[in-house]
């Protein structure tokens, strides 16, 4: 999937294609949002394949990377299979800079729901293979420009935690100075953006479960319940609108109370703990 790229990919696209029939190149329609998200989506629309793996061109795959996710799933007939990734500084593959430990915390915690969205365990999109029937059944966030994968697999988890954990490093991320993920979380736009995931998280996750821990979990860190901290206007104006459509009135005059009454005065606790209260039903 191609999404504007003003290099040489197509030309390099159309030898690959030539050479072998099972490659595509498409290119992503002027009507869909730029950006990660919709390709993504464009590419699984279009695909027909029993088995779904996403990866970004900019990195780099294990010469056994299909083949061992493909054995993994099959023989141990689960819904999808998560391997590792190691960063590397571009351009040597071999500079291996992490390798990503704090993702990977399978011993000490099982695939739930709850761990990956209060991220006691994580894993990047590249790792995960996974059959075209549960994949069918969530979609990536084409509104969001951060955290796509956080929002994608706090959804499908939803669905499946039949994984397997293949203990290798099978993809290798390029690192480089104008990298994305080098640059990320360092201002405030890019914080705003994280909330705007997490908003986003909690409405889509709230539709799937609605009274699950997860939701709940999503909705403490979103009103963020510290009396020094207050969350940005857009973020609390589609949080306020959500619960109004959801007809949570009483909630919706907690959170006024607690944000413009409890944080800038300290007085009215009451509203605090009434909030925290409501959330816990």
């Amino acid at each position: 999937m191609d999404d504007g790229s003003t290099d040489y990919t197509e030309k390099l696209m159309e030898f690959y294609c030539a050479k072998d029939f099972r490659i595509q190149f498409h290119h992503r329609p002027k009507k869909r949002r730029k950006g990660a998200n919709a390709c993504r989506n464009y590419g699984f629309e279009l695909c027909k394949g029993k088995y779904i793996q996403w990866f970004d061109s900019d990195d780099l795959m294990a010469p056994n990377f299909l083949d061992l996710k493909v054995k993994a799933i099959e023989e141990n007939k689960v819904d999808y299979v998560i391997s590792k990734s190691a960063n590397f500084k571009d351009p040597n593959r071999a500079d291996i800079i992490s390798k990503n430990e704090k993702y990977y915390r399978f011993n000490d915690f099982e695939i739930t729901n709850y761990n990956y969205v209060t991220q006691k365990i994580n894993w990047l999109t590249y790792d995960f293979l996974g059959k075209r029937e549960v994949c069918e059944k969530v979609r990536f966030n084409e509104t969001l420009s951060s955290g796509q994968e956080y929002n994608f697999f706090s959804k499908l988890t939803c669905f499946s935690v039949n994984g397997l954990i293949i203990d290798s490093y099978l993809t290798y991320r390029r690192m480089h100075s104008q990298s994305i993920r080098s640059n990320l979380y360092r201002n405030r736009k890019e914080k705003e953006e994280l909330q705007y995931n997490q908003l986003e998280t909690w409405r889509e996750l709230s539709e799937i479960s609605p009274n699950s821990p997860s939701v709940k979990y999503l909705f403490f860190s979103l009103i963020k319940i510290d009396s020094r901290e207050r969350m940005n206007l857009k973020t609390q104006t589609y949080l306020l609108k959500t619960l109004l459509k959801k007809g949570r009135l009483h909630d919706v005059a907690l959170l006024l109370c607690f944000e413009y009454i409890y944080k800038p005065s300290g007085i009215g606790y009451i509203f605090r703990k009434k909030l925290l209260q409501s959330i816990e039903k």
